[in-house]
């Protein structure tokens, strides 16, 4: 899999890894914290199997997008407002796969921070039609999601999962399922698990998810 890198509007160098299945699908994959791209290996493998492309991002400040105009980055050091500003690494991951790949429906899925990121992606992106959100909170550093879930579309889908003993994460997908306004999904796991991690929790979560991404 090849490692691309792109540049975030204000100048912040974002190192991916693309997964390419040849096909015109992509989900855009957002880390927890602290994690990186390689936390979503796995499931970016099964997502190419099935047809589905993926680019895993390093958000500013971690892994290998620490490389900036006013020089190193380290997400230990962000203020709110600094973490608030990786969406401006989504909407580069998004212009990237559109302008260089030339690929229309993308899908896009995060863990802890990640997943607030995504569901931030669905209110900026209406064409965005599902999203993977595991382990979200209602406020990580910023990023708050009650707002953000009232604002989706009728037409967008979201999968929540969360583990029960993971903080109020498992109250968290409650809440934001009755908040959205399209379809949603909610699984719910007897765990402290937490984002990825619910992957070796059940791994048959990674099948749930492609499926429920390819209806």
């Amino acid at each position: 899999m090849p490692k691309i890198s792109f540049e975030a509007e204000d100048g912040v160098t974002i190192v991916a890894d693309f997964y390419d299945s040849q096909k015109k699908k992509a989900a855009l994959l957002l880390h927890m914290m602290p994690a990186t791209k390689e936390s979503w290996v796995d499931f970016a493998r099964a997502l190419t199997k099935a047809g589905i492309s993926a680019l895993a991002i390093d958000l500013r400040g971690h892994g290998e997008s620490v490389e900036s105009k006013s020089g190193k980055l380290d997400f230990k050091k962000f203020s709110d407002e600094q973490h608030k500003d990786s969406i401006k690494d989504v909407e580069a991951a998004i212009k990237w796969l559109r302008e260089e790949k030339g690929i229309r429906e993308i899908y896009v899925a995060g863990a802890s921070i990640g997943a607030n990121l995504a569901l931030q992606c669905l209110t900026l992106h209406p064409e965005i039609k599902k999203a993977v959100l595991l382990s979200a909170g209602f406020n990580y550093r910023g990023v708050e999601t009650k707002p953000l879930a009232e604002r989706t579309a009728l037409d967008q889908k979201v999968f929540l999962a969360a583990g029960t003993s993971d903080s109020n994460c498992a109250e968290v997908a409650d809440k934001l399922s009755d908040l959205i306004q399209g379809m949603s999904s909610v699984k719910i796991y007897e765990t402290e698990s937490h984002g990825t991690d619910l992957f070796q929790v059940d791994p048959s979560l990674i099948g749930k998810l492609i499926e429920w991404l390819k209806e």
